[in-house]
């Protein structure tokens, strides 16, 4: 009696968790850190082209491009979000485009880079994110 109690138990505690991650990966949405993050860098890389920064923008660039690599795995693994997994793309080669310019100190070009990559992110936005 003892050990089938404590099998339904078990199982009753197994079936709560698989519904709970069920309903957690249907409402799944990405961490509104993280989008304030790439918000916040994404300011920082502008102010460090703007003044010729190439450490800050640099580091803001591959910060960028680690961030966008994570929003586009969280994408690819929805089914119905094909256009945010290619601006997720695309965001990560528009910050390696800007880091290889800011080493070049193509300060002028990088500024047009990073104008993209803020384009980029409205669109994406303008598309998936919630009001």
């Amino acid at each position: 009696m003892r050990r089938t109690l404590t099998t339904l138990a078990a199982a009753v505690a197994l079936g709560t968790f698989l519904i709970g991650v069920v309903h957690s990966a249907d409402e799944e949405e990405l961490s509104t850190d993280l989008m304030q993050s790439i918000e916040d860098t994404n300011k920082s890389l502008a102010s460090n082209i703007a003044t010729q920064n190439a450490m800050g923008a640099t580091s803001d660039a591959k910060e960028l491009n680690e961030m966008f690599s994570q929003v586009e795995t969280f994408y690819v693994h929805k089914s119905d979000a094909v256009d945010a997994v290619e601006l997720a793309r695309k965001s990560k080669n528009l910050s390696a485009e800007i880091i290889r310019q800011v080493d070049a100190k193509a300060f002028d070009k990088a500024t047009n880079t990073a104008t993209d990559l803020s384009r980029a992110c409205k669109t994406c936005h303008n598309f998936y994110k919630k009001s």
